[in-house]
């Protein structure tokens, strides 16, 4: 089952009402996380898959799980394409 985890090579940092993300290899630009990203960004400081996180999120706030499962794909497609987060597969 494919997981998903924040990359060990990024550097964080928790403003009162966001997330700052920036990688430590490269010259990306930091990534600036608020709302359900940064509960997202939370959830993945341990390997989690695609529909552990839509569960928790959607449970949070009351969301249909398949719809918040496609938003959250995205979110992650994006983090991985900037190397803020991984896909490990089994």
């Amino acid at each position: 089952m494919t997981t998903w985890v924040a990359s060990a090579r990024v550097l964080f940092r928790r403003l009162p009402d966001a997330i700052v993300l920036l990688p430590v290899d490269g010259d990306a630009p930091p990534t600036v996380l608020a709302g359900t990203g940064e509960e997202l960004w939370d959830l993945l400081t341990e390997p989690r898959t695609l529909e552990d996180l839509a569960e928790v999120l959607a449970a949070r706030h009351l969301a249909d799980p398949e719809v918040v499962a496609g938003d959250i794909l995205a979110a992650l497609d994006d983090l991985r394409a900037r190397g803020l987060v991984e896909m490990q597969s089994p």
